[in-house]
């Protein structure tokens, strides 16, 4: 069983900012906001009382004698410089304070930009964010939301978003974020947090280099967490290996510099296993399904994504291993890479292999339709959920429309259909929130948009592992024989995690994602708050559940461990973390009691998980 790590709970209220970059960051909103369409109202209102009381003063002189003694109201002469009577004054006063006023509020403007910069140079525990990318903008625009200040780095950002951001207190800075004076000029080696966020993997790796030759051996505490943005799940398994590896140097002095790997495709896929396992569960149960058995169209790395959560995670104990099919134009390339991407989940057929299919299906040449699900039934069975992500979203949209329709046709497959979508639309919005009806149907469900998972909670927090730092606490302590955590226990259970090798922090993952299967097995279900109902706030498995739970955990996590990367022993060989191979990746049968009592152990966890995720409890299902 692998050894479950300590974590950190981030503060969800605290600001990451100081003083000298809280002020830069209020400037920069002062002098970028609509301030400016007040100061030029004002000094045009001055120029119309000027000008129109002067015409109306010298209205009975020609019209060249009225104008020259209309602009002459400024130079206070004559008349003006004796002035008696109200009209009068208020014209000279009026003319003198056009340029007096103008002046100011020109100098204000500049002087408001002028002081943000100067303020920056003190700036400290604030955040950098390299990248101009729509993901980029949408964390520093959330970042600022929760008053924390924000640099954001961008090379070739249009100037009225940079305008946009700038009223919202954002720092724009152009530059190349792979250039250490860039990263000087935004202080990034006094930031508490650093984002790497550009399109290209090999650029946030260039970034985060960077950002180790500016600190260079320079003490920081707490370190600077250096979150680097990656497409690639090989880049992103090798990043987080390269992170354990430095870990388990185990230096004296931690570095100043901590790297934390991120993908926002990795983000959607855990963030929708966990909000719709008991629907997928519930759904199976009511469609006398064998198994969970998700029908992909497209497989790009987000549909990848969802796919490894669910072979990782979405194991119940009614039901048989889950199961995925794939429909791509190319299927025999598509199987070859993700077999290279997990060799050991179809190497051992004595633990377990994944259950995956790939059928050809070319949705720009052909058209959705009966024959089309009676062939993904004949080979696969019917499905229990579908998943639409081709790459692109107006392909999405189309392809899942058709879908709803060809689904919904005799009620020939009534399930939800999950479309990606990299920006919430107009339609996603309107027509894919969910299931919104009573009867049992097909309906459409967006999710991945960068708007709901590029955030500070989820980028910078890490608020998708507040639960799997839950689970290893239970693991760590030996908390099986315990009931339940106390809700203090369980918000401070992430005080450690960040000294989790990250080999260990997948393990909690795919545990905190199985969490609302467990409770689903254990009767449970979320409480419906809309609905009036008083939830259950410590929820509990039966004791005749528990021993079949255990079992069904132990076949989760060997899926998990295989699916990333580590292998089963051979005969004479021990466990070796370097080489990744594990002794316990064994039948149930073949555990001791110590090793099963593990499982029993995170089967516990799972519950004090879903205490954390959902606190207006549950009812019985």
């Amino acid at each position: 069983m692998a050894l479950r790590g300590r974590g950190e709970t981030p503060d969800m209220a605290q600001k990451y900012a100081n003083t000298w970059s809280q002020a830069a960051a209020g400037l920069t909103a002062l002098s970028h906001t609509q301030a400016g369409v007040f100061r030029w109202g004002v000094v045009a209102l001055l120029t119309l009382v000027w000008l129109a009381g002067g015409f109306w003063l010298w209205r009975d002189l020609p019209f060249s004698e009225g104008l020259y003694r209309t602009l002459s109201a400024v130079s206070m002469w004559d008349e003006y410089f004796n002035a008696r009577d109200p009209m009068r004054e208020v014209v000279r006063y009026a003319a003198l304070a056009v340029p007096v006023v103008g002046l100011l509020f020109a100098f204000s403007g500049q002087l408001g930009r002028s002081l943000a910069r100067l303020f920056n140079l003190g700036a400290a525990r604030h955040i950098v964010i390299a990248g101009d990318s729509p993901p980029a903008l949408s964390l520093a625009q959330d970042c600022r939301k929760r008053k924390d200040s924000v640099i954001l780095i961008a090379d070739e950002l249009p100037e009225e978003t940079a305008l946009g951001l700038r009223r919202k207190g954002v720092i724009v800075l152009q530059g190349n974020a792979t250039h250490v004076e860039t990263l000087r000029t935004a202080r990034a080696h006094h930031a508490a947090h650093v984002v790497a966020f550009e399109p290209d993997d090999t650029a946030n790796l260039h970034v985060e280099a960077a950002v180790r030759r500016l600190v260079g051996n320079g003490k920081r505490k707490p370190p600077i967490g250096v979150h680097v943005a990656t497409r690639s799940s090989l880049l992103l398994k090798e990043a987080r290996e390269m992170r354990s590896a430095e870990m388990r140097k185990g230096k004296a002095t931690p570095p100043p510099i901590d790297p934390k790997p991120f993908s926002l495709e990795e983000m959607a896929a855990r963030a929708l296993i966990q909000k719709e396992s008991q629907t997928l569960l519930s759904l199976a149960q009511e469609l006398k399904q064998d198994r969970v058995h998700v029908v992909f169209f497209g497989f790009d790395a987000a549909a990848e994504s969802v796919a490894e959560r669910v072979l990782m995670s979405l194991w119940s104990s009614h039901f048989d291993a889950p199961r995925i099919t794939v429909l791509a134009p190319d299927p025999a390339s598509v199987e070859a890479g993700f077999r290279a991407r997990h060799r050991e989940a179809f190497a051992h057929q004595q633990a377990w292999v994944a259950d995956v299919a790939f059928m050809p299906f070319d949705w720009n040449v052909a058209s959705i339709g009966g024959e089309l699900l009676d062939a993904v039934e004949q080979a696969r069975g019917k499905p229990t959920a579908i998943v639409v992500s081709t790459g692109a979203d107006p392909g999405n949209i189309h392809l899942a429309i058709a879908l709803k329709r060809a689904c919904n046709h005799g009620l020939r497959w009534p399930v939800p259909i999950f479309l990606r979508e990299t920006s919430q639309s107009e339609f996603s919005q309107q027509y894919a929130k969910g299931d919104e009806t009573a009867e049992l149907d097909a309906y459409l469900k967006a999710f991945g948009a960068h708007q709901l998972n590029a955030t500070r909670q989820r980028v910078i927090d890490g608020v998708l592992d507040q639960g799997a730092a839950i689970a290893h606490e239970h693991y760590n302590k030996g908390l099986g024989k315990k009931d339940a955590m106390s809700m203090r226990e369980l918000q401070s259970a992430m005080k450690d995690w960040a000294d989790v090798l990250e080999t260990y922090r997948a393990a909690n993952r795919s545990v905190a994602d199985a969490a609302m299967t467990k409770v689903w097995d254990a009767g449970w279900r979320i409480a419906d708050k809309a609905k009036g109902e008083k939830g259950d706030t410590a929820p509990t498995v039966p004791p005749e559940l528990l021993d079949q739970m255990a079992r069904r955990e132990h076949d989760r996590w060997m899926a998990e461990r295989l699916m990333s990367g580590w292998r089963p022993t051979v005969e004479g060989e021990n466990r070796n973390n370097d080489l990744m191979a594990h002794d316990k990746i064994v039948g149930w049968d073949a555990l001791n009691e110590s090793d099963r009592n593990n499982d029993v152990v995170q089967v516990r966890a799972a519950m004090d998980v879903a205490r954390l995720m959902h606190k207006d409890g549950f009812v019985r299902r």
